[in-house]
């Protein structure tokens, strides 16, 4: 959907965009003490969603998911899109594969040890998606509760949002519902985008990786070039 959303033109906040705005992680952060332990001040109003997601016209997926009850309330204005899905099996396939996989697994948590400057924040927001808004705090349990949060989640944003602001949106039903929800045109010939976003995000991530290791390297060098020079220089006095 966030492909969908910058085609009509609508910049969209999603993990993704955490990448290259690794700065506004400790705010994310901030708002998660806020809202779920009670830390550092009330839960965020509009004037802190208002510098957080000012850039943004839509926010899909984490870390904004934990918060869209907050969300529906500070912007009465906005419309809410529900992604229906036919089959939630295939949905938990892929977010076990895309998500459970990816976020528990050693070598990513190595990495992101390794690298505090940019996949250990960007592990530390989603881990606290998951502590505070799913609840679990392992893979077990997060495959464990997956399904019924899936679905409680459906059920708690149809009780709370008003019909006239929600479309559910099924998979498959192209532009026209969409557009005509959000009061835009049928973008022409450009078909609906269909992501593999299992595939997508294993690539994504891959990059990640790669660079925290860059990143780790490249300070262990920093850290490592001074000794070195101090023992040239000795053994150059020394001899």
């Amino acid at each position: 959907m966030q492909t969908a959303f910058n085609i009509l033109h609508i910049p969209s906040c999603h993990s993704f965009s955490l990448y290259s705005h690794i700065l506004d992680i400790p705010l994310w952060l901030r708002a998660f003490d806020a809202k779920y332990r009670g830390k550092g001040g009330p839960p965020f109003a509009r004037p802190q969603w208002d510098q957080l997601l000012a850039e943004y016209g839509a926010v899909t997926d984490v870390p904004a998911l934990a918060f869209w009850q907050d969300l529906v309330a500070a912007y009465p204005e906005a419309k809410v899109v529900l992604m229906q899905r036919d089959d939630v099996e295939a949905w938990y396939r892929s977010f076990d594969d895309a998500i459970i996989k990816l976020m528990w697994g050693r070598v990513g948590n190595f990495i992101a040890d390794l690298d505090p400057w940019f996949v250990g924040p960007l592990r530390d927001v989603h881990l606290r998606w998951a502590r505070d808004w799913m609840r679990v705090s392992s893979a077990e349990e997060m495959r464990k509760v997956a399904r019924s949060r899936y679905r409680e989640h459906y059920e708690d944003v149809r009780s709370v949002v008003p019909r006239e602001r929600l479309l559910e949106y099924r998979l498959g039903s192209g532009w026209e519902p969409l557009c005509a929800f959000l009061g835009k045109e049928v973008p022409a010939d450009v078909a609906f985008p269909r992501v593999n976003e299992t595939k997508s995000m294993q690539e994504k991530v891959a990059i990640i990786m790669r660079r925290g290791v860059r990143n780790f390297l490249k300070a262990a060098l920093l850290w490592l070039f001074p000794v070195l020079l101090s023992l040239v220089l000795l053994n150059v006095f020394y001899y």
